[in-house]
C-alpha cells in the first residue's frame, strides 16, 4: 500500500511525499473443510481445499476453515481480522480480531473457522485486514 500526501494548496502538485505502509500481508490464503496440525512436526494438513460452493439451492449454510499465512519482516504486533462480503459490498460475516505478534519468525499462520449463510449465488470476497487496513482479497465462487 502506498500512502500519498499532498501540499493542500489548490493547483499545487498533489504528490509531495509517498511511503509504503509497513504491515503484515497474506502470502497464502486457502479455504478448506478442515485443518489438522501434526503434533511432532507442526506441519498442517488442509483437507478439502476449495474455491467455492455449488449447493442445490439458496440460502445456503456452510461451515469451513480459512488458512492464512501472514508475512512481516521485522518485529511487530498487528490486529488481524477477516470479513466476508457479497459482490455488492454488503457484509455477510466477520471474524473476531486477533493479535498476531512477529518476533523471531517472519511468518505466522492463522486458522479461522466460519459458519456462514450465503444468501444467493455470486462471487463473494474474503478480505484480510491488518490494523483495519485491507491487505488482501480472496474470492469464493457460489454457483
Amino acid at each position: 500500500f502506498i500512502v500519498s500526501y499532498g501540499s493542500g494548496l489548490i493547483g499545487s502538485e498533489p504528490l509531495v511525499e509517498s511511503r509504503e505502509l509497513n504491515l503484515a500481508r497474506p502470502v497464502a490464503f486457502l479455504c478448506c473443510q478442515r485443518v489438522r496440525q501434526d503434533v511432532m512436526t507442526k506441519n498442517y494438513d488442509l483437507l478439502g481445499v476449495f474455491q467455492g460452493f455449488q449447493p442445490p439451492g439458496y440460502p445456503f449454510g456452510a461451515e469451513f476453515m480459512t488458512f492464512t499465512r501472514l508475512r512481516f519482516e521485522g518485529q511487530g504486533e498487528f490486529k488481524i481480522d477477516i470479513t466476508l462480503y457479497q459482490a455488492n459490498g454488503e457484509k455477510v460475516s466477520e471474524s473476531e480480531p486477533r493479535q498476531i505478534g512477529f518476533k523471531e519468525a517472519p511468518q505466522m499462520d492463522l486458522m479461522t473457522g466460519w459458519r456462514v449463510v450465503f444468501p444467493g449465488p455470486g462471487v463473494y470476497v474474503l478480505k484480510v485486514f491488518c490494523n483495519n487496513l485491507a491487505v488482501g482479497e480472496f474470492p469464493i465462487f457460489c454457483r
